[in-house]
Parts: C-alpha cells; structure tokens; sequence
C-alpha cells in the first residue's frame, strides 16, 4: 500500500485483535482510512481495548463480531469496503488435532472470506 491518504476509503480487517492485525488497523487509521474490523468478540475489552484507544478509532474504527467458519459471517463486514485485509485465522500454541483445530477453521475462514470478495467484485 502506498503512503496515500486513505480518506473517504473504507477497508476491512478480519482478525483485528491479533497482533499482526492490530498493527495493520493502526497504520490504516493513521493514513485516514476508516476500518471495518472482525473480531470474536467486540465486547471483551480484554481484547479490543487496545483497537479502541488507537488515534482515529472513535470515528473510523467499527468493530463486528465474526467467527471466521460460520459461513456468511463476513458478509455485511466487507459490505461497502474497497479492500479486505484478510488476517483472522485461530491461534493456539497446542492443539490435539490440529487439522481440524486449526487447519480447516483457517481455510473455511479464508474461503468464506474470499467469495465475499468475489461476490462484491473487489478483486
């Protein structure tokens, strides 16, 4: 991305309360974008505290809650975006099985994600 102003332009993260995802919604506040962000929960401060103290959050940072394998769930989030960040994905240190604990939820949520995309023509 260029160092051009985001003004007027929306764009959607998914995963926003992840560490990677949370650098990228601060640089996208601070070049003026307004920031449509999924996570698993908006109301646990715990984990979205330190999205909604960023510089801009007040008027340009929404938050959704999304849980990336539930198919539809980031319908509406991207809705009216013109790019996607897609970043959401689980994240855990031990898994018992992790294909199915983290392999598939990771595709299931990159495909759901992506046909949103197809689907609006934002590619």
């Amino acid at each position: 991305m260029s160092s051009s102003s985001g003004a007027g332009k929306t764009v959607c993260v998914t995963g926003a309360s992840g560490y990677i995802a949370s650098w990228l919604v601060k640089l996208l506040l601070e070049r003026g974008y307004t920031v449509k962000a999924s996570v698993r929960d908006p109301n646990d401060s715990r984990k979205t505290e330190h999205l909604r103290r960023l510089p801009g959050a007040n008027d340009r940072l929404h938050l959704f809650k999304a849980n990336l394998v539930d198919e539809g769930c980031f319908d509406s989030i991207i809705n009216g975006c013109e790019g996607v960040f897609h970043t959401a994905s689980p994240c855990f240190f031990k898994a018992a099985d992790p294909q199915t604990e983290i392999i598939d939820p990771a595709v299931k949520g990159t495909l759901n994600a992506f046909w949103v995309v197809v689907q609006k023509r934002l590619l």
